[in-house]
């Protein structure tokens, strides 16, 4: 099976524009899939609005796969939310994933007044709503935290519904999306051990669930390629420590990325990070396939400051040097 490749492009304050000429490169150089990621009130990095940005993606695209990785679901109403995605899959023909997750930073949720507490039962809720709004015809639902009645107009081309991927760690995550959804999608952070480690997790609770195993395995990593591995491990100084030191370092309270290792770039590419020329992409990505089973690789390629020229440049040699090797 062959490898499929898809990226986050350039995001943060008005780079719009360059992201759109990213991203409708990235289809004529054959990659697979567009994602965008949420986070709230950083400046320089991350936009409040994937869905947007995505419907914009959709007109000037025709093949890509277009997704969320991820949006949180706790700042959304659940009909709103289920109307935006059934929208946006027939705007796109069919081409929209949901990657979706409660969410974890508290000033976020101040921002939107809504609890931290409960927002993994609220989102089993949101999920039911959604779920139902998309296949039935009518829904009348009575729950703890919503109650709504109606119907959804315009229903999604995909059938059921476009696929939902549930993000996040932890035990009741990880059933979450065993039970609730039709894939599981972690993020850049986590290492090698604890993907495998969470993978067969996952797999467990699908079976005893008496669903079945999921075709596709994507991974999200952060990814820096250049001509050499030098240029390329310059580049994951200037940009991804620099993020990593100010977010996860400087007080986001990620479940992965202490202090300690946020600061720690060595420690960080031995099986997290794919950063190098691109033979040294290659053999990394390699060992994610090999180990992992990974099926679908979502390169993260903007971090603060990076140029939009370089990650034009990086698509190019992603596509000449990278997807060969895997197709």
């Amino acid at each position: 099976m062959a490898l499929k490749l898809g990226f986050i492009p350039i995001e943060g304050g008005h780079y719009y524009r360059e992201s759109l000429e990213e991203v409708t490169r990235a289809e004529e150089l054959g990659f697979d899939s567009v994602w965008m990621e949420e986070h709230h009130a950083v400046t320089d990095h991350y936009w409040p609005s994937p869905l947007p940005v995505l419907a914009g993606y959709a007109t000037r695209t025709s093949r890509l796969m277009l997704g969320t990785d991820i949006l949180v679901a706790a700042f959304y109403h659940p009909a709103r939310l289920a109307e935006d995605v059934a929208l946006l899959d027939v705007m796109s023909n069919g081409r929209f994933t949901l990657g979706i997750a409660i969410g974890y930073k508290p000033d976020e949720f101040a921002l939107y007044g809504v609890e931290l507490e409960k927002r993994g039962a609220r989102f089993e809720e949101q999920l039911a709503i959604m779920t139902g709004l998309w296949t039935q015809e009518r829904v009348a639902f009575r729950g703890r935290y919503y109650t709504l009645e109606g119907r959804l107009e315009p229903k999604p081309v995909t059938k059921p519904h476009p696929p939902v991927w549930i993000g996040g760690w932890g035990d009741i995550t990880l059933r979450r999306a065993a039970t609730l959804a039709d894939n599981w999608i972690p993020g850049p952070t986590a290492d090698l051990e604890r993907l495998l480690a969470g993978k067969q997790q996952f797999l467990e609770r699908r079976r005893a669930a008496g669903r079945p195993a999921p075709t596709e395995w994507p991974l999200t990593r952060d990814v820096i390629i250049a001509d050499t591995d030098k240029r390329a491990r310059e580049l994951a100084e200037e940009h991804i420590m620099v993020a990593y030191r100010r977010e996860y370092a400087g007080g986001w309270r990620h479940p992965f990325i202490d202090a300690a290792i946020a600061t720690d770039l060595d420690r960080l590419m031995e099986d997290r990070f794919i950063i190098g020329g691109p033979e040294q992409c290659v053999a990394r990505i390699r060992t994610f396939v090999e180990r992992y089973g990974m099926t679908h690789l979502i390169c993260r390629t903007f971090f603060p400051g990076m140029p939009h020229a370089h990650i034009m440049r990086e698509l190019e040699l992603i596509a000449r040097e990278v997807m060969p090797a895997f197709r």
